[in-house]
């Protein structure tokens, strides 16, 4: 196995999160309590690196022209301004260096991209025993302004659930079919993503806070955002997608920042605070959760 594969990893008591700088600088699996939450592809762990030949990788999702590494990336919105429907090869598949780290962080900055001229740095910071942080930060070297939007993708191990509370519940399909998979409850959108089977949705997010749920309920994982404020856009139009794939046993959350025309030196930033807990502990869980008995309910 190459350094590409080499990993780092932050831990405090029941959470370890893995870091893998040489694909992408991704956040590679959470493991809590034992058990790991992310999705790491089992068809290209370990195997050599060409970045000129990634589409030759073995896949049972040929209907993707790139590689399904696996674990949480920053990608590029809109994906329309994509080569070849895939993402920048540089940002998602090239090495990361590491520009500092600590027992409690890892920073790690990717090379600029030549297609798109951006760079991506992203910072995972251990708060607590049950908490963590993502930064982001996109930076334009090119020379002409550029639409941008952080579009953070995380692979989670499924089955799992994905919600999002809001109260009038919408559901926006992206492509494939839901079915009962999604369903609109009173105050929250939740997608089961308990079966093989392609559909993408995009959904509002006006609290900016997006729970999943493992085990039957018993493991829970918060990700919040900055709310939208006035006159935000997103360049996929909503700022939560979630996608399920047909073809491996994962699902997807994706989170968008707001989209800004991003002048030649400037710099777009986007934060994403975790919070993991189970329902044996249930006083790690967020305020917001807590009273908020709806939202929980109809996750279970």
């Amino acid at each position: 196995m190459s350094d590409r594969w080499a990993v780092l990893q932050l831990q405090m008591n029941d959470l370890d999160l893995t870091m893998l700088p040489g694909i992408g600088g991704r956040l590679w699996d959470v493991t809590f309590q034992g058990r790991s939450l992310l999705f790491q592809n089992p068809d290209l762990d370990g195997l050599p690196i060409d970045e000129a030949n990634l589409a030759g990788l073995p896949t049972r999702s040929p209907q993707f022209g790139f590689p399904l590494w696996g674990g949480e990336k920053t990608w590029i919105a809109p994906d329309t301004s994509w080569t070849d429907g895939a993402p920048y090869p540089a940002l998602d598949s090239g090495a990361y260096q590491v520009a500092s780290s600590s027992d409690d962080h890892v920073e790690m900055t990717s090379p600029v991209c030549p297609i798109c001229h951006l760079a991506v740095t992203r910072r995972i910071t251990l708060k607590t025993a049950n908490s963590w942080t993502i930064d982001h930060a996109v930076t334009n070297h090119g020379h002409s302004p550029r639409l941008t939007g952080i579009w953070s993708v995380m692979m989670i191990d499924a089955p799992a659930r994905i919600g999002v509370a809001m109260e009038n519940p919408t559901i926006h399909p992206v492509f494939g079919s839901a079915g009962p998979l999604v369903s609109r409850y009173r105050g929250c959108v939740v997608a089961n993503c308990s079966r093989k089977q392609e559909f993408k949705v995009g959904l509002p997010n006006p609290g900016g806070e997006t729970l999943i749920g493992f085990d039957k309920g018993e493991l829970w994982m918060m990700c919040s955002v900055p709310k939208a404020e006035q006159g935000d856009r997103y360049a996929h139009r909503h700022p939560v997608e979630v996608f399920n794939s047909g073809d491996y046993a994962y699902c997807e959350a994706e989170w968008h920042s707001p989209a800004v025309k991003l002048m030649r030196g400037d710099t777009l930033n986007f934060q994403q605070e975790f919070r993991i807990w189970t329902d044996e502990d249930p006083s790690d869980a967020p305020e917001s959760i807590i009273t908020h008995e709806e939202f929980q309910s109809c996750m279970s």
